[in-house]
């Protein structure tokens, strides 16, 4: 019989798959748009008549069903380290939805990026806190606040900022939102135990429901200034499961192996997985889908600086 905590990774692997091919379909749709600053409002408004956009939306929406049930069923620590793999599904959307074919470089990436991950969860061997434990509030809480308020700093900044504060500050501060999102959406799993309505009696639903939208558009800003999609969900992917650490141990009361082997072997598979997701950003920088190469007027009226490769001049 298979254990529950591998039930949760299987699942969160589905729901990884459905985010990342959402991240090209909306990154598609953000290119046919004017470029908004972050935390626009107005780059939703002009995304709804894009259907790129909705099918994305979408495949978000069930990704995030997903994660949550994922969620219900096993550690975070588990859950948000496996939901690394979206990096996988992002290179293989992008050769379904916008030709571009991996090559073998891509390939080992996401070969590399599989093996570090399995590595890691191998390594640390996470279980789930006691049985019947509350969550530690004070923990949870001043955790989840020191991310929202880094997020909301994040955002100022990208409003401010030009080329790579542009597109890396709302990626970082997606990545802490999506994970202040996980926890919270961890905790109305906890209270559903106590019945549906329970949730409704604590603040964690809230602020899934108010910070997880507002992370889905600091990352519609992230993949609109970004040059490819990998370069964004690389950085969102890599900080994302590091709340979800910091969550699962100092606030679920959740257990990993620490020996010296353990420590070893998660270290070495995470230097691995990271390197998989660095290689698979390497490939996909040197191709970037032709439809976008021309963007339309910025709201304010100046054209629109059209995307460029990494590592080239102007």
């Amino acid at each position: 019989m298979i254990p529950t905590i591998w039930w949760a990774a299987v699942v969160a692997v589905v729901a990884a798959a459905l985010l990342g091919s959402a991240s090209v379909a909306q990154q598609r749709a953000t290119r046919a748009v004017p470029t908004y600053r972050a935390g626009d409002p107005r780059l939703v408004g002009a995304l709804v008549r894009r259907p790129w956009w909705w099918a994305g939306t979408v495949a978000s929406l069930g990704g995030l069903g997903l994660q949550v049930l994922a969620l219900t069923l096993g550690p975070i620590i588990v859950v948000q380290s496996t939901m690394t793999s979206s990096i996988v599904s992002v290179t293989l959307a992008e050769w379904a939805i916008l030709g571009r074919r991996p090559t073998a470089r891509a390939t080992a990436g996401m070969l590399l990026t599989t093996v570090g991950l399995v590595g890691v969860l191998l390594a640390l061997s996470p279980t789930p806190g006691p049985v019947g434990a509350a969550p530690s509030t004070t923990a949870t809480w001043v955790l989840g606040a020191t991310c929202a308020a880094t997020v909301v700093a994040l955002t100022a900044w990208a409003r401010r900022g030009r080329g790579a504060a542009a597109s890396l500050a709302p990626a970082l501060a997606t990545g802490l939102g999506y994970g202040v999102t996980a926890i919270a959406l961890k905790l109305v799993g906890t209270q559903l135990a106590g019945g549906w309505l329970e949730p409704l009696t604590h603040p964690a639903l809230y602020v899934a429901l108010v910070l997880g939208p507002f992370s889905i558009l600091l990352s519609q800003n992230a993949l609109q200034h970004g040059r490819v999609v990998t370069a964004v969900v690389s950085l969102i992917l890599v900080v994302d499961p590091l709340v979800g650490l910091v969550a699962g141990i100092l606030g679920f009361g959740e257990q990993v192996t620490v020996t010296a082997a353990s420590i070893a072997l998660a270290a070495g598979s995470g230097v691995v997985l990271l390197l998989g997701i660095g290689v698979i950003q390497g490939a996909s920088a040197r191709t970037i889908d032709p439809a976008v190469t021309q963007r339309p007027d910025r709201p304010d009226g100046r054209r629109a600086t059209p995307p460029v490769l990494v590592g080239t001049r102007r």
